[in-house]
């Protein structure tokens, strides 16, 4: 199957919002819908059920798509009748003209325009709200998108630390040395900030070096898996409560002997969970008894805020299990994401071309103008945006569509998953901000202990390194698709931590050295938040 990108996909990743409502016409019976996006993480020892409801600007993502599908079906029924005939149906934007908004960018006809009969689907010629809602669901707008990447430097940022760390160049490398990593990389810090990047490490190299591009969207039975996404292991469950066909390619994974179901073992959930969905008391789980799980509790829940938050209120909120399965670690992060600067920087750019192009400032633009001004943008907007039909497009017409643009942006949500690998590097990286600072290295041999990496006679097996993947999610394509780590402690301290590591050296301390040692309790040479949190208290 050919691999499908996140910016020109047809099928895209469901997270479930709650079903559109209609006015006065009347509605087919809406399928029950997840109203959080939710995944299957499949690791060696067992199944885990994630939860992720995404706010946005402190309110959920499912209330303002339903707010967006209201303004849309509006914009659009220009005769206020209530319902769309086929000359306003064909004026709608595509389902991919309005997922490019995602990346920033305002294609008003970009994709196959709409055809009425996948509009109309009760054959009456007319397209109600409903009916609008579910075109664009079934063209993946209305849900997050979801978006895969995997780095391509895994091995070789490995291979480099190991050489680094090994001093005495024996092909080992051992406690002292794994102790003394800080030290042995000093040398490598060519920038001088403390940290060790990639580049550092491997010339040259770009990091992470891929973005989410990838679509990953909830398995179906006519579609085959995309080989690029072979053995993630994250399913990705549809927002249809009634599609259940992830449960069988979930058993498909698990099924060790093959008999079509999950013993307890082969499931890797916990007792009381399998004994909940083990319906039929057969010690055996069934697809269709495994899909019953969605009607459980999930193993773990978190809220992602972006935008404005209330106060008080964190930018993750996670409750339920650790994501350290074995061999397998999941960090999830928020991320402002590059979405509303671009759609700032878009709305400003076609207000200062019609500007431009309004020569005689009546507050309209002609086709004669658009011409004369080269404004193939504004030509393009022209069907789109002259609501009245009279072939000119006025400034209030311009700010309405703009408008629109605004709304549709403000519920779009990105999931990037970073899949590295098994790695040393992403490791030793605890708050996975892309380098090592001082206090990861020295933590280096703690960290490969901990995670069973040091075999019986004391070597390191590079076999026994966890997979980590990062869940960042933003609002468009992420600025910092490793996500950004929330930095603690007083003002005086974030603002000493130039390389925002989270700790302050004595040489980004600006006081005197006697103070420094002062404050640093622990007299590892590095002032903690919690250092300088004690300092604060004793003022």
């Amino acid at each position: 199957m050919r691999t499908t990108l996140i910016a020109g996909c047809v099928l895209v990743v469901t997270c479930g919002f709650a079903p559109f409502v209609m006015g006065a016409d009347p509605a087919p019976k809406s399928p029950a819908r997840s109203e959080s996006l939710e995944l299957v993480v499949v690791s060696e020892a067992r199944l885990t059920r994630i939860e992720l409801r995404i706010d946005l600007d402190g309110r959920s993502a499912p209330a303002i798509w339903n707010e967006t599908f209201d303004k849309l079906f509006a914009y659009y029924d220009r005769n206020g009748d209530g319902a769309l005939d086929e000359k306003e149906a064909a004026q709608l934007p595509s389902p991919f003209a309005l997922r490019q908004l995602l990346w920033g960018q305002s294609t008003p006809y970009s994709g196959r325009p709409a055809v009425l009969k996948e509009l109309d689907t009760d054959g009456d010629n007319r397209v109600s709200k409903a009916e609008l809602v579910g075109y664009y669901q079934r063209g993946g707008i209305g849900h997050p998108l979801v978006g895969v990447g995997r780095p391509q430097s895994t091995a070789a940022l490995t291979a480099a630390l190991l050489k680094g760390i090994d001093t005495d160049n024996n092909g080992t490398v051992s406690e002292a040395e794994w102790k003394a990593a800080a030290d042995a990389l000093r040398k490598l810090d060519r920038n001088d900030d403390e940290l060790i990047g990639p580049g550092e490490l491997v010339p040259k190299i770009g990091y992470p070096g891929t973005l989410g591009a990838i679509l990953l969207a909830p398995p179906t039975a006519s579609e085959k898996p995309v080989s690029e996404l072979d053995g993630l292991p994250v399913i990705v469950l549809p927002a249809d409560l009634a599609d259940t066909h992830w449960a069988s390619v979930v058993v498909g994974r698990r099924d060790r002997d093959k008999d079509g179901k999950l013993d307890s073992k082969e499931a890797g959930l916990p007792v009381d969970v399998f004994a909940t969905l083990d319906a039929k008391r057969s010690r055996k789980l069934t697809p269709a008894e495994l899909a019953a799980w969605r009607k459980e509790e999930p193993t773990a829940r978190h809220t992602i805020r972006l935008g404005k938050l209330e106060q008080g209120r964190p930018a993750v909120e996670r409750t339920g299990a650790s994501f350290e399965m074995g061999l397998l670690r999941i960090d999830v992060r928020p991320d402002p994401g590059k979405m509303p600067e671009l759609v700032a920087v878009t709305r400003k750019r076609y207000l200062d071309r019609f500007t431009d192009a309004d020569a005689n400032a009546d507050g309209f633009v002609e086709e004669s103008e658009i011409a004369k001004r080269n404004q193939s943008e504004l030509r393009q907007l022209l069907p789109a945006a002259d609501r009245d039909g009279d072939g000119k497009l006025s400034r209030a017409e311009l700010v309405a569509w703009l408008d629109l643009q605004d709304q549709i942006t403000a519920g779009h949500a990105l999931l990037t998953v970073l899949d590295h690998g098994a790695g040393l590097f992403e490791l030793l990286d605890v708050d996975h901000d892309g380098s090592l600072s001082v206090p990861e290295l020295r933590g280096a041999w703690d960290r490969v202990k901990g995670a069973g990496c040091i075999a019986s006679d004391g070597r390191f097996d590079v076999g026994k390194l966890p997979r980590q993947l990062i869940l960042t999610v933003s609002r468009g394509h992420p600025v910092n698709p490793l996500g950004s780590t929330r930095r603690d402690g007083p003002a005086w301290f974030k603002a000493m931590d130039r390389n925002g590591d989270g700790f302050v050296s004595r040489r980004e301390f600006t006081g005197t050295a006697e103070l420094f040692e002062k404050l640093d309790l622990d007299k590892d040479g590095l002032l903690s938040p919690e250092e300088a949190k004690r300092a604060e208290m004793k003022k």
